[in-house]
């Protein structure tokens, strides 16, 4: 005589637990544990403010060891703006490190240039 046992609720809930946690963990394992895009070591970095501050510690960014790229800027008046522009670009002229691209898009002006 054989006796059919139909599982419990329960039991039903561990198998089914105990599957997902094994599927889990395999899959993570078999998985990279981090994926990155194509290597890029530049620097991105973003004026706020250009007047003479603002601009001189942006050169002195642009000129350290290693790639920078001065990416945005963001000044209350449109001709703070440009004219902070081309002395910056003057004053990392030569140097291959430095990498100036700003381009209109990313000239912000006016009271909500900081966003």
């Amino acid at each position: 005589m054989t006796s059919e046992q139909t599982p419990s609720r329960r039991d039903f809930m561990k198998s089914s637990a105990a599957m997902a946690a094994g599927t889990a963990i395999l899959s993570g394992a078999l998985a990279p544990s981090r994926v990155y895009a194509a290597g890029d070591d530049t620097i991105k970095i973003g004026l706020i403010g250009c007047g003479g501050r603002g601009s001189g510690a942006a050169s002195q960014a642009l000129k350290t060891a290693g790639k920078v790229e001065l990416h945005a800027m963001g000044d209350m008046f449109g001709d703070q703006l440009e004219g902070s522009l081309k002395r910056i670009t003057a004053d990392v002229k030569g140097n291959d490190t430095a990498i100036v691209n700003v381009p209109e898009e990313r000239r912000f002006t006016g009271f909500d240039a900081y966003k």
